[in-house]
């Protein structure tokens, strides 16, 4: 079983884009957060040639060492 997990929502870049992956990434690490995970790190990132805004969301697994 693997102790750390990681996420990644993509976005297609656009108005607003950056509050409305925020707030995806933040409503993901609270419901995993009741789930038992514990929040490791969270990465934005920006690729401008392909057009997308990602967040990377590192969080361990429950019950993992």
């Amino acid at each position: 079983m693997k102790a750390v997990e990681i996420f990644r929502i993509r976005k297609r870049f656009g108005p607003n884009s950056s509050e409305t992956i925020r707030e995806e990434a933040e409503n993901l690490v609270n419901e995993k957060h009741y789930k038992g995970y514990r929040l490791i790190n969270v990465d934005f990132d920006i690729a401008d040639n392909a057009g997308y805004i990602y967040a990377f969301i590192t969080m361990k697994r429950p019950n993992s060492y």
